[in-house]
């Protein structure tokens, strides 16, 4: 016979003297007690075909160092005049490796303003061959500080370069692309069982920037101005119980440093918080991914000790998330990946081109000589651009939505709506950033984010009023697979 003791036992004889009187023997307890086992086992298989119904998750961690040596010319201002200086916080490239049955996905934490597709695309396609992984399967993730070094092929005419600055920016990129090969294959070569859980939190530094001025848009501080002041957390705990990860993220410019401090190497607030939430869990790898939103600026800002301040209060946000019950995020990890074709509106007739490749506009100038070798080669000038997107869903409780770009909150907050019910992380400035992705309402309104943005970029504009809607077709259509697979 089954025996049953404890709370199990106290609890069948309460049932049966409070329904039917004392018991007459043992033999009447030792009846309800089998129903009660029986019961239980009956229950047990449906349980398990439950948990056997998704594999466990995997998890591998892997980061390396990218400091550059030595001064370099940093990234993400147009006002610097000069190399940097010195060196606030370390620049680190990270990976974290997913694998849920047949599928592995790996996520690229960077340290850098941004990259674009002509920088990260071959290195991409070639790990993605080398380790056998799907297309979208390796994202990178650019935390878009602007106080990292400028990469080949990513914006570089922004920047008044020597030829010994484009040396060293060279050097530096080949040098970058060595370790995102090291840092990925050290992540797939770690996949470990782990366990997941996933809360939000709340931190308030961002700030709408987009300021409105009689018919102008210009930056400052818009307090009234949307933002997105969610705190996502992931944290990974390993078969022992240890922390070995914790994913946050924030939609938020890493813009916290500029005046006397411009020419400062650092991961600004981002880098903060990391060195904050390792030092309070030891033995953890922080990770931070980007969110949407491009049209938010850090306030205040201006100063190393803002970012130090932000990053303060980020990991704060954090360690509450931590510190509270989390939801188990647990089940199949699936992905979907696609590349959406945003139309430009038609660019400018070849005389206005040569116009402005006669701008006092340096940026201008750069732009229209782009343009002007195109038509002078035969080539077609750009009628859209491609964007990257992805869906990653591990079970039903967590989804990451993924877009390439410099997107603004509107996206963040739309998704985020229609969405709810998938827990979605919006992730911003993934796979590479062609350029700032608006919305309907900031095409309408203009601006930088708009349309003066295009010219750093080389790109004439603006994008037509129908971009969202592609964006949101699209994406509901990758929602829709990771929900079906």
């Amino acid at each position: 016979m089954v025996r049953v003791r404890g709370y199990a036992a106290s609890a069948a004889r309460i049932f049966w003297t409070r329904h039917h009187g004392p018991p007459g023997g043992k033999s009447l307890i030792e009846k309800l007690l089998r129903v009660f086992v029986f019961g239980l086992l009956a229950m047990a298989p449906f349980s398990l075909r439950a948990a056997e119904s998704a594999p466990p998750i995997e998890v591998g961690i892997s980061i390396r160092d990218i400091t550059p040596e030595g001064p370099i010319w940093l990234a993400g201002y147009a006002a610097r005049k000069h190399p940097s200086e010195k060196i606030d916080s370390p620049l680190m490239v990270q990976a974290i490796a997913f694998k849920g049955g047949d599928e592995r996905v790996v996520l690229v934490s960077l340290d850098n303003c941004e990259v674009s597709h002509a920088f990260i695309a071959p290195a991409v396609a070639e790990l993605t061959t080398q380790h056998h992984l799907k297309p979208g399967a390796l994202m990178v993730v650019s935390s878009h500080t602007h106080s990292a070094p400028v990469l080949e092929n990513t914006l570089t005419s922004m920047y008044n370069l020597s030829p010994a600055d484009e040396e060293q920016i060279h050097k530096y990129s080949a040098f970058l692309k060595s370790k995102l090969a090291e840092v990925v294959g050290a992540a797939l070569a770690d996949l470990k069982p782990a366990r997941l859980e996933h809360g939000v939190g709340r931190a308030t530094f961002a700030m709408n920037r987009r300021v409105y001025n009689g018919d102008k848009v210009d930056f400052g501080e818009n307090p009234d101005g949307p933002v997105d002041w969610d705190v996502p957390v992931l944290k990974v705990t390993g078969a022992n119980g240890a922390i070995r990860a914790i994913l946050f993220g924030y939609a938020c410019h890493g813009t916290s440093i500029a005046g006397d401090d411009f020419y400062i190497i650092s991961g600004d607030y981002m880098a903060h918080t990391r060195q904050h939430l390792e030092a309070h869990y030891p033995g953890a790898t922080a990770v931070y991914l980007t969110g949407m939103g491009a049209d938010s600026n850090p306030s205040p800002r201006g100063t190393l000790l803002d970012a130090k301040r932000h990053g303060l209060e980020l990991a704060g946000a954090v360690a509450g998330v931590l510190s509270r019950p989390m939801r188990p995020v647990q089940g199949l990890l699936k992905l979907a990946y696609a590349e959406a074709e945003l139309p430009f509106a038609d660019p400018p007739p070849r005389d206005q081109i040569e116009k402005d490749s006669r701008s006092d506009d340096v940026y201008i100038r750069n732009r229209a000589t782009g343009y002007l070798k195109r038509l002078d080669a035969g080539e077609p000038l750009p009628a859209s651009l491609k964007l990257p997107l992805a869906a990653i869903r591990i079970g039903d409780e967590l989804t990451f939505v993924a877009m390439g770009g410099e997107d603004v909150v509107d996206y963040s907050k739309r998704f985020k709506r229609i969405f709810a019910a998938d827990h979605p992380w919006l992730i911003g400035y993934a796979y590479e950033v062609p350029c700032y992705i608006p919305s309907v309402r900031i095409l309408k309104e203009g601006g930088y984010e708009a349309q003066s943005s295009l010219i750093y970029y080389g790109i004439y504009g603006p994008f037509r009023a129908g971009i969202e809607g592609i964006l949101v077709k699209q994406v509901t259509e990758l929602m829709d697979r990771v929900r079906n697979q």
